[in-house]
C-alpha cells in the first residue's frame, strides 16, 4: 500500500464537492435545515485518530514509554488513517459545495444562515479528520524503511 498523496485526496474533494453543489442547486429548498450535531462524529473521530497516531508512532519507533502493539493492529491503524483521510477529503468537498451554495443566501434566509454555520463546523471537522488520518497513516511507517528504500534504489 502506498502513501496517500495530494492527488488521491483531490479526486474525492472535487467529485463530491461538485456533485453536492449541483444537487443543492436544484433541491436545496426541499431539504430540512442541517442539525448542529452533524460535524460532531467527524471531530470525535479526528481526535481519536490523533491519539491513536501518537500511540502507533511510539510503538513503531520503540519509544521506552510506549506500550508494544501487534503488527496487525498497526497495519489496521494505517489502513484506517488512509480511509479516513479519503473520506475526510470527500466531506471537505461536500462542505465546500454546501458553503458555496448557501453563503450567498445566508444574509436573507434563516435556514441558509444556520446551514452556513453548520457547514463551517463541518468543514473544520473534516479538515481535522484529513490531518489526523494522514498522521495515523504515516505513524505506522518504520523510520528505518526509508533508509532501506534509499539503499535499494542506489544498488
Amino acid at each position: 500500500m502506498r502513501r496517500t498523496r495530494l492527488a488521491d485526496l483531490a479526486v474525492p474533494f472535487f467529485v463530491i464537492g461538485i456533485t453536492v453543489y449541483v444537487l443543492l442547486r436544484f433541491s436545496y429548498s426541499d431539504l430540512p435545515p442541517l442539525k448542529s450535531f452533524v460535524p460532531v462524529p467527524l471531530a470525535a473521530l479526528a481526535v481519536a485518530e490523533y491519539v491513536a497516531s501518537r500511540r502507533v508512532r511510539g510503538a513503531v519507533r520503540h519509544d521506552p514509554d510506549a506500550k508494544p502493539m501487534a503488527a496487525i493492529v498497526i497495519a489496521r491503524c494505517v489502513a484506517l488513517g488512509k480511509a479516513s483521510s479519503l473520506v475526510g477529503a470527500g466531506v471537505v468537498g461536500a462542505a465546500t459545495g454546501l458553503l458555496v451554495r448557501v453563503i450567498p443566501d445566508a444574509v436573507t434566509v434563516r435556514s441558509a444562515a444556520n446551514d452556513t454555520r453548520v457547514g463551517i463546523f463541518l468543514l473544520v471537522a473534516s479538515v481535522l479528520l484529513v490531518g489526523a488520518g494522514l498522521l495515523l497513516e504515516r505513524a505506522g511507517v518504520d523510520p528505518g524503511s526509508q533508509d532501506r528504500d534509499q539503499r535499494g534504489k542506489a544498488a
